[in-house]
């Protein structure tokens, strides 16, 4: 992907296993994947109108049921936005069951106020080509082509100010309104920067007479987060989320409590450990506490922020992987290496 991501605030996966994700996260339980076949270039106006065309079609009508695409770019487009709360209530009961709303939001953050506003507004420019549904009994699958605003190419991310809350918040509904206005007058015009994702393919499961996106997170890998203080360091430590269930090629987020139970300031560093080893190369940890000192106050209390990934590649018969975290006073950090 020629600019790094597809919507704001989010950096792209790998070619082909890019997941559809909001405005700045990461993505995902791929429940939205593209395919092989990703192209970035400008929206042409013909291929607005047809997409206009298409989804007036398919428009939910009063009376009957929502159809399985009326239900899938609800859920882009939410995912897209990271309006997570929004997305969540898409999903299947089957996949609701293993996770809850919290913690669907917490892994993937989600955007609120203006920045959300701002992300809905470049969601609702997303275009989709050829849909086709397939449905036997209960489950559906469809297919085509997803063409999104690529809002890491400079001229979208600047116009929407780097979808930054701050900047935003400080705009008059006014200049917000223009902003909105000149996004969708660069999609008329065929200017408007965007990836193409081809041959896209989303599940739904029809629960209780609705159609739901069916992400399968019971075959999502299980990562435990487990955290110990080591060598007598008075500090409380524990995980946000003992525990994450992770698609391959997901990224999420997690985070550890820590508070400093001792009446002065101390510094220590942690070090993480893959339990067990051999499955170092299954689990990427992204973003990480461990990579620098901590220094807390006499009783201060953090969140400290992890990002993971499971490895696309991951083999099928690894279900659970453990991540232990140690914290140790900077002095003692094994091998000497606390500085």
């Amino acid at each position: 992907m020629p600019s790094g991501r597809s919507a704001p605030g989010r950096r792209s996966p790998s070619k082909g296993e890019r997941e559809i994700f909001s405005v700045g996260a990461p993505d995902v339980s791929r429940a939205v994947r593209a395919r092989p076949g990703l192209r970035s270039g400008r929206l042409s106006t013909a291929a607005v109108l047809a997409s206009l065309a298409l989804m007036t079609g398919s428009a939910l009508g009063a009376g009957r049921a929502v159809a399985p695409e009326d239900v899938v770019k609800r859920y882009v487009g939410a995912v897209y936005a990271r309006d997570y709360g929004a997305a969540y209530d898409l999903i299947s009961l089957e996949d609701r069951r293993l996770k809850t709303k919290e913690e669907y939001v917490r892994e993937r953050g989600a955007f609120s106020g203006a920045a959300l506003e701002m992300a809905r507004d470049l969601a609702s420019l997303i275009r989709y080509r050829g849909l086709r549904a397939v449905i036997e009994g209960d489950r559906a699958t469809l297919t085509g082509t997803a063409i999104f605003p690529n809002a890491s190419d400079p001229a979208v991310e600047s116009l929407a100010l780097e979808f930054d809350e701050t900047r935003l918040s400080a705009l008059s509904q006014g200049e917000r309104k223009a902003i909105r206005q000149r996004l969708e007058e660069m999609a008329r015009t065929g200017r408007l920067p965007v990836i193409v994702g081809e041959n896209e393919t989303w599940d739904l499961v029809r629960e209780e007479g609705t159609w739901r996106v069916l992400l399968n997170w019971a075959g999502a890998v299980v990562v435990r987060f487990e955290g110990v203080t080591k060598a007598g360091l008075p500090w409380e430590f524990a995980p946000v989320q003992p525990a994450l269930r992770i698609k391959p090629g997901e990224t999420l987020h997690t985070s550890y409590r820590v508070k400093n139970l001792s009446n002065r300031e101390i510094s220590a560093k942690a070090r993480h450990i893959l339990d067990p080893p051999e499955k170092t190369g299954q689990l990427q940890i992204l973003s990480c506490f461990c990579f620098i000192r901590q220094t807390l106050k006499a009783a201060e209390s953090k969140e400290l922020p992890v990002v993971v990934r499971v490895n696309a590649t991951l083999p099928a018969s690894i279900k659970e992987m453990k991540v232990r975290y140690e914290f140790y006073p900077l002095q003692k950090f094994p091998g000497g290496r606390g500085q």
